[in-house]
């Protein structure tokens, strides 16, 4: 999980993490504002199941940004890897994109991530 470059709002990522880390789920956050380099070279080297780009407002949403995380791979030649995309926060608003996942709360996010390591969706009250 990450916010895109130039966002400096990462409390969103904050609740989503602690839900994760209380699943059980693997999971790794880097906060605000992280420079595409390192985000890219994060998902290179970690291989994630998934990747969350936070976006606040719609003049920080990166969607080259997005597509090229998407279309990292990984992995031997003929079992390579990908990461599915997964847009939070308002500033993805609006933007459908092919190919990519859109939680619209912590709570869904919280059952797309469960599903793709084929964990019960946890039972969220409130």
């Amino acid at each position: 999980m990450a916010c895109v470059p130039g966002e400096q709002h990462s409390l969103a990522l904050e609740a989503l993490h602690a839900g994760l880390v209380e699943l059980g789920l693997p999971t790794r956050m880097f906060g605000a504002a992280v420079p595409t380099e390192a985000l890219t070279a994060a998902v290179r080297r970690l291989g994630p199941k998934a990747v969350l780009l936070w976006a606040q407002t719609r003049s920080t949403a990166d969607l080259p940004l997005a597509r090229h995380v998407a279309d990292t791979r990984w992995g031997v030649k003929g079992a390579r890897g990908h990461p599915a995309v997964l847009l939070g926060g308002p500033g993805w608003a609006g933007r459908p994109v092919r190919g990519m996942l859109r939680p619209p709360g912590l709570r869904d996010a919280l059952g797309t991530l469960s599903a793709l390591y084929d964990r019960p969706v946890p039972v969220i009250r409130g």
